[in-house]
């Protein structure tokens, strides 16, 4: 036997033993799927409930699956995306069992997670009841629920076709706003294979352009918010009861994707605010997640600790093209704008730049932050904090808009509010802090809008609104881990972030 086909097996026999340790009725409650790659382009899904082995197929340039092998129920048979539509029904359906879930584009969503140079050996994926951290609002699994953010299109350049019932992919987000701008395909862009493609409108495009949501009017100017970690049933909901009237009257004059907008896996927010922004995978992007085990340097990343975050753009694949770059590619006289965005190469300014030359001018005192909720009992400390780096968030957008630094009108710009994520991580999304939460982005929102709208150019101005990924409210007496049970198998291991278990 051949070292290589020793080392291959030796590697098998170890995630088939740590596999094994994570399918247990012990950790039923708390695993809901475990996930690998035994070999190129063959991945295995296992779960109490059974397993499914698949194979990947380049096909034309597009990527094709077949099942190869069943044991018990397929864990992954169920991709629909219309589960748990409606805050009501989500409500209903809390801590749901697997059988009652669905894993919209599993397949897709699994491999090009093993294409990244970083992805680990097997991720463990935690169920929609397992609360980590102390956290009770959770994403970063394929369910229904933590997969899916919303997504609302509207002003020049979209059609009023109101609530569709339909979902679309986070990595389908940035080739349609290319094509809503104009902008050209790249000489050599690729397609999810890696193979070339002529079609593609940034460097990496692993989505599609959603042609039939386009009216065909080249709007002159993009902005963008994300309500980070928003999600999709809440926003909808407090749309529909009229406590967010500012989305609500772009909802009312644009298309709003009914089913959402489905995250890659993992669906966190480092990877997916990538994807949103590249139509790449974060298995292509170089931005597997928000912390990762680095072989080439052995040491760990972790883009969440400050002294990284503001810098965790520098880990794009230098291969991977964001909006921005693609914007002034076509458009070299455009300007752009990332106002608290970590994918931000490429833009002219960046609140994430000035932070990495020192030059930040400091949050807003809180009786400075507008929109905050009267409520006192809705703000925690850190409610009050996130509204503060919200606050400042938008002061960058309107200072761009206003021109304040001699920069013509943004072409396109991208604000992030976090306060969404950061509350519904505190109380979980179904919480009345959470549901402040989105009416004070909503007036947020309002204040950018207003802006625009004393700019003279809100007739030639498109506006979404969209999140990186949902948020599915957790058990709290779900808080056991799994640590016990991976050493008790003696296989040599480290597990980083959110169940990325790579062999030592």
């Amino acid at each position: 036997m051949s070292a290589a086909t020793q080392d291959v097996r030796t590697r098998t026999e170890s995630l088939v033993r740590l596999e094994a340790a994570l399918v247990t009725p012990e950790l039923a409650d708390r695993m809901e799927v475990v996930v690998w790659s035994p070999g190129p382009d063959l991945y295995r899904a296992a779960s109490i409930d059974g397993s499914v082995g698949f194979r990947r197929t380049d096909v034309h340039g597009r990527w094709s699956y077949q099942v190869v092998e069943v044991s018990g129920d397929n864990p992954l048979a169920d991709q629909a995306t219309d589960r748990f539509l409606g805050l009501e029904a989500e409500k209903r359906h809390r801590f749901h069992t697997r059988d009652k879930n669905a894993y919209p584009h599993a397949f897709d969503s699994i491999a090009q997670f093993f294409d990244g140079a970083h992805a680990p050996d097997l991720l463990a994926t935690h169920t929609g009841a397992h609360s980590s951290d102390a956290n009770i609002g959770q994403h970063g699994s394929l369910g229904a629920v933590q997969g899916r953010a919303p997504l609302i299109l509207s002003g020049c350049g979209f059609p009023a076709l109101g609530t569709v019932d339909r979902a679309t992919r986070m990595v389908n987000v940035a080739p349609t706003l290319a094509a809503l701008l104009g902008v050209e395909p790249h000489p050599a862009g690729v397609g999810p294979t890696g193979r070339g493609r002529a079609d593609a409108l940034l460097a990496r495009q692993d989505g599609d352009a959603e042609a039939d949501l386009l009216s065909g009017d080249a709007p002159d100017h993009l902005v963008v918010f994300l309500l980070d970690g928003c999600n999709a049933n809440l926003l909808y909901d407090v749309i529909a009861s009229g406590e967010a009237p500012n989305i609500a009257a772009l909802a009312a004059a644009g298309t709003t994707m009914g089913r959402g907008v489905y995250a890659s896996l993992p669906t966190a927010t480092l990877a997916n605010h990538t994807t949103a922004l590249t139509g790449a995978h974060p298995g292509h992007s170089g931005i597997i997640h928000h912390a990762w085990y680095d072989r080439c340097s052995d040491s760990e990343v972790d883009l969440l600790a400050f002294d990284q975050m503001f810098h965790s753009s520098s880990h794009l694949d230098p291969n991977v093209e964001t909006l921005f770059s693609a914007v002034k590619r076509s458009r070299p006289d455009a300007f752009t704008a990332a106002s608290f965005e970590f994918c931000d190469t490429g833009a002219d300014f960046s609140s994430f730049a000035l932070v990495r030359g020192g030059a930040t001018g400091g949050l807003p005192e809180l009786d400075e932050v507008a929109h905050l909720t009267p409520n006192p009992a809705l703000r925690s400390d850190q409610y009050n904090f996130m509204s503060q780096v919200d606050q400042l968030s938008v002061t960058h957008t309107i200072d761009a808009w206003r021109q304040v630094n001699g920069n013509p009108l943004p072409t396109l710009s991208w604000c992030s509010l976090s306060l969404t994520d950061e509350v519904a991580h505190e109380v979980g999304p179904h919480a009345p802090a959470a549901r402040a939460a989105v009416r004070d982005s909503d007036a947020r929102v309002g204040d950018v809008l207003a802006v625009i709208d004393a700019a003279g150019v809100r007739d030639r101005t498109a506006v979404v609104v969209l999140a990186d990924h949902g948020m599915e409210e957790s058990d709290p007496a779900v808080s056991a881990g799994w640590t016990p049970e991976l050493q008790a198998t003696g296989v040599a291991h480290l597990e980083v972030g959110g169940g990325l278990i790579y062999l030592t």
